[in-house]
Order: C-alpha cells, then sequence, then structure tokens
C-alpha cells in the first residue's frame, strides 16, 4: 500500500556550531499523498536536493519531523527505511552483470534466490528490459536510456515504500530525456509508490509531476500542480522560474477601492485592467502605487508599427520595439523584441502562432499585452528574480 509523505518544520543548517553556519532548509512543511509523483524544483541551492537526502536519512535535520504514513522517520537509519533511491549518475556496478545488479539490494535483504530470479524479471518487464536480461551484459555495454531503466528497475525490485530520483535525467540527452520522463511516469503509475523528483529543469518537473513545490534559499515558494505554478505564481520569483514570464514596470493610473481592479500603464502607451484573481499584492491598490506587471509570451502579440500608429498613445496602443531574433519553433513563432529599459526589464518574447505578416528582423513593432491575462507583483521582487534566473541559464 502506498504511504503518504510529512514534513513538519523540517530545518537543516549545516555546521551550525561552526563560523559560518549555512542554513539549507527553512522549516519546510507540507504533505506528500500516497502514491503522488512530486517533483521538488528551484535552482541550484534552493535546497531540493538536501530535502531529498533528509528524507533518505543520508543527511540528519537540525529540527522539525519526517513521517512515512504516521511513522516517525527522523532518526531512523536509511537501511531501517525501505526506500529505494535513483542517483543521477546511474550508481551501477560495473563489474556485475545487469542481474546481479538489479537483484543486489534483494540479496542484501537475504531473499530467497528464487523469489530473486522471479521478481528481477516481472521489474525488467516492467521497465520494457527483458531482451537486455537475456543478453545479461555488464552496465558498460548499455546505452544511457537502458542504464537509467536498470537504475530504476534495481531502485523497485524489493518493493520499496518511497521511491526518491535526485535528477536521474540529467546526464541524458534532450530527446532521450523526453522518452525517459515519459517512461518513469508511466512506471511509478504501474507501480502506485509515492515518489519524490528532484529536478532543475522547470519543463521535466511539469511534465512529470502530478504536483510540484518549488525551493528558494531553503523555503518553499509555492506548492501545487504544474498548471497552478504556470498559470497562477504567487510571486514573481515562480512565475519567472516555470515557464518564460516578461516583466513590465507598471503604475497604478487611478484607484477602484476594495476590488482592486485598476487600470495600470506601463509608461504612456500601454493602459491594461488585470483581473482582480490575479493581482499578487495584498490590500487595495492606491493611485500612483508602483507594480511589477508579468505576462507570458502567449500573452503578448505584436503588429508592424506602421499599422499601429494610428491607435498608439490610447488604452489600444503598444509599446514601441525592435525585433532582434525572430525564431520558427513549428506551432509557434517567437519574436524577441527589444524595448527601452523604462517600460520593461530585459528583452520581451512574444509567442506568436502564426508569422506576422511584413515583420522581419530590425524591424520596428508595437507590442500589446493581454490585460486579462496579465499579473501584478510587488516591484521589489524583480531585482532578485531576474539574477537568480540569469544564474539557473
Amino acid at each position: 500500500m502506498s504511504l503518504s509523505m510529512t514534513y513538519e518544520g523540517v530545518e537543516k543548517v549545516f555546521d551550525p556550531e561552526g563560523r559560518n553556519p549555512v542554513r539549507a532548509l527553512n522549516s519546510v512543511s507540507f504533505t506528500i499523498e500516497p502514491g503522488e509523483l512530486f517533483c521538488l524544483l528551484g535552482p541550484s541551492g534552493c535546497g531540493k536536493t538536501t530535502l531529498l537526502r533528509c528524507t533518505a536519512g543520508l543527511e540528519s535535520i537540525t529540527g522539525g519531523k519526517i513521517y512515512y504514513g504516521e511513522r516517525d522517520v527522523t532518526t531512523i537509519p536509511p537501511f531501517r527505511r525501505n526506500i529505494g533511491m535513483v542517483f543521477q549518475s546511474f550508481a551501477l556496478y560495473p563489474h556485475m552483470s545487469v542481474y546481479e545488479n538489479v537483484a543486489y539490494g534483494m540479496r542484501v535483504r537475504k531473499v530467497p534466490e528464487e523469489t530473486i530470479r522471479t521478481k528481477v524479471t516481472e521489474i525488467m518487464d516492467l521497465v520494457g528490459l527483458p531482451d537486455v536480461l537475456k543478453r545479461n551484459p555488464s552496465p558498460t555495454a548499455l546505452s544511457g536510456g537502458q542504464k537509467q531503466r536498470v537504475a530504476v528497475a534495481r531502485a523497485l525490485v524489493y518493493d520499496p515504500e518511497i521511491l526518491l530520483l535526485d535528477e536521474p535525467l540529467a546526464n541524458l540527452d534532450a530527446k532521450l530525456r523526453r522518452r525517459m520522463r515519459a517512461e518513469i511516469r508511466r512506471i511509478q503509475k504501474v507501480t502506485g509508490i509515492t515518489t519524490i523528483f528532484v529536478t532543475h529543469d522547470q519543463e521535466e518537473a511539469m511534465a512529470i509531476g502530478d504536483r510540484l513545490a518549488v525551493l528558494r534559499d531553503g523555503n518553499v515558494e509555492q506548492l501545487g500542480s504544474s498548471g497552478e505554478l504556470y498559470h497562477e505564481p504567487q510571486n514573481a520569483f515562480v512565475a519567472n522560474f516555470i515557464g518564460k514570464m516578461n516583466f513590465f514596470h507598471g503604475n497604478v493610473a487611478s484607484a477602484a477601492g476594495a476590488n482592486r481592479e485598476s487600470p495600470v500603464r506601463i509608461g504612456n502607451e500601454l493602459e491594461i485592467r488585470p483581473h482582480s484573481e490575479r493581482i499578487k499584492l495584498e490590500g487595495p491598490l492606491s493611485p500612483g502605487q508602483d507594480v511589477l506587471v508579468g505576462a507570458r509570451p502567449e500573452n503578448l502579440s505584436i503588429t508592424n508599427v506602421s499599422s499601429a500608429a494610428g491607435e498608439a498613445g490610447g488604452s489600444g496602443g503598444g509599446i514601441v520595439g525592435r525585433v532582434n531574433v525572430i525564431q520558427n519553433l513549428g506551432q509557434i513563432t517567437r519574436y524577441e523584441v527589444v524595448v527601452d529599459d523604462a517600460y520593461a526589464i530585459d528583452a520581451l518574447e512574444v509567442d506568436m502562432y502564426a508569422p506576422v505578416d511584413g515583420v522581419t528582423e530590425g524591424d520596428e513593432v508595437a507590442v500589446q499585452v493581454n490585460g486579462e491575462k496579465a499579473l501584478l507583483f510587488a516591484p521589489e521582487t524583480v531585482a532578485d528574480t531576474v539574477a537568480e534566473e540569469e544564474e539557473v541559464s
């Protein structure tokens, strides 16, 4: 039966008595549901791998508690936790055959040989490698994708209560990663084992996870489904980390009372009216208040600046910029547009479902924002957000 996973105020401080203690986790509290495929996501140094290692018992926690179901495992050593773990490096034994690699965990547990043979055969069928088992070579003779499946099989063969995956696809090429993440999700759903998947790749996390937790500096910034984090990010950091977000300098044009549906100006060229549910600031908006406007690439559009000239300067106008790069990505055409720093932070990415007639690289265009889909954030969050995005990339 699948178990839940609960963190209650988990803290981790490295070298707490030293001169330079490092706080890796800050009072982390949330619950992973039984049978859930849960992703820990965040930039390097955010604490996601530390939390995974604490979950496995490879690191002791400084404070708080960790539960597998109703059982407090905070002080229980790793070999008594019945977990399966898959590492980024695969960690297969080159001197052993594929069969012996997969069977290793069961041999340590002194499982009868007949049961080992049955379980290894079953699990290799599950991961789609029955032919590899028949050949039974050394792992050194396998491709990257095959090694990854063998590593997953080894972690699953003794029926662990919890499966932990630490960036298991990081060493694979892009095409193989896409195929393997689908395979891992298929295998996890067949087995029903509660699984934690650590990654810094936002696309990978959104594709594979039932729910995600975005970590930053040891704190959980937001927890939810990929759709919730993409469409309703709670702050600028999450908005910028999950998918691409364009940020504009905005200013509240006039007050609209408690409903907060106030018009917001971006410079003097564009006025939008974000939906009240997409305003991620506390309290009513006030006239003249500075805000940070966020818009996804698909919620921007461009027109040839000459055709937009008649509208410029009013609420239907746009911000004039110059097209730097045009990328044809199949279903969409992506335009990178450079605008004045007074309007936006960094170059804008605009996704159009069809190429815009008459617009080529180097041309001036007018950029419009879908106000209903825009989000409002506190302006002081943007400096750290953009800096961390550059560090991750």
